[in-house]
């Protein structure tokens, strides 16, 4: 946060960051679907963070921002970077191979939720109010309803996507275990440098397993314009703009606003994939987003829980 700004401009500057997290890191869910069209996508994500990590710790060193990092500083980047870009969002890559975007976006938009439990864990039920019980509850039963809407997901048949759509739930628990573990960080790297050291390390876990899971490297050689173009969109706005903005307002905007994300996300998503991609939602599943998003909105108003205080958090 830039102190020596008027605050007025500092908060105008702050909504306008906001607005940036809202388009960019909605569309990131239609960038990946472009991607894994044609490339596999683990290996896929493993370009997209170590381009974005490598091009941030360049930027440290020509800026001279750079200090080496401490064992232990290290460490907590490596495990933070493999948690929310490593695991996670290799997890929504790979779902996306099944699931439409608008979708996979619709259950990301659980995170929250998983968040408030694991506060509520972590403070022994202290944070526990009615309004984030509640909340909780109907998010879940929008889970559920989008699982089971007939001809969006199917649970029959030899492409079925109930691993994918597991796999969603998965990535959320691992942005939050992620998101909790750099809130606790007594001592932190400066936000760049360490944003740079977490989505290389995501980035060289991910090359680990596409090895691992054999991956055809050859199908990237053979990707289309298309497909790299949304590579470097997703390195260059999702990752390294997207972040930034991110970071940015957390540092100057109430929580509750800033959360506000976790219900625009998906309706950018969804917008674009109907533009781009033709894609439709059943009334069950647009109910079942209606009732995740009215959910996220309850355990997010100011007074229904202890707003989290993080500097880190998910990269779309």
């Amino acid at each position: 946060m830039n102190h020596a700004l008027p605050r007025s401009k500092e908060r105008t500057l702050a909504f306008v960051a906001l607005g940036v997290v809202y388009i960019v890191w909605g569309s990131t869910y239609v960038g990946i679907r472009a991607v894994v069209a044609h490339m596999p996508p683990l290996i896929a994500a493993a370009i997209r963070f170590l381009l974005a990590g490598l091009a941030l710790l360049a930027f440290t060193r020509a800026t001279g921002r750079w200090r080496r990092p401490t064992r232990e500083q290290w460490m907590n980047a490596a495990l933070v970077g493999v948690l929310l870009m490593g695991i996670g969002n290799g997890l929504i890559m790979w779902a996306q191979k099944s699931i439409p975007s608008g979708i996979t976006a619709l259950l990301v938009a659980t995170f929250p939720l998983w968040l408030t439990l694991a506060e509520a864990l972590l403070s022994r039920g202290a944070s526990l109010r009615a309004p984030v019980v509640s909340g909780v509850l109907v998010g879940l039963l929008g889970v559920g309803l989008i699982a089971s809407a007939k001809g969006d997901v199917s649970f029959s048949g030899t492409h079925t996507p109930v691993l994918a759509l597991i796999a969603v739930q998965a990535a959320s628990i691992c942005w939050t275990i992620g998101y909790l573990k750099a809130k606790t960080m007594k001592v932190r790297l400066p936000l760049i440098m360490a944003s740079g050291l977490e989505m290389t390390s995501g980035g060289l876990f991910l090359l680990l397993q596409s090895v691992l899971f054999r991956e055809d490297w050859r199908r990237v050689v053979t990707a289309p314009l298309s497909a790299w173009a949304g590579v470097l969109y997703l390195a260059l706005f999702g990752s390294i703009i997207g972040f930034t903005s991110f970071a940015y307002t957390r540092h100057t905007l109430p929580s509750h606003i800033v959360g506000t994300y976790a219900y625009v996300n998906p309706l950018v998503a969804v917008i674009f994939g109907r533009i781009l991609f033709a894609e439709t939602l059943s009334s069950q599943t647009m109910l079942g987003g209606a009732l995740i998003l009215a959910a996220v909105f309850v355990t997010s108003i100011p007074g229904s829980s202890p707003p989290p205080e993080a500097t880190q958090a998910e990269d779309q």
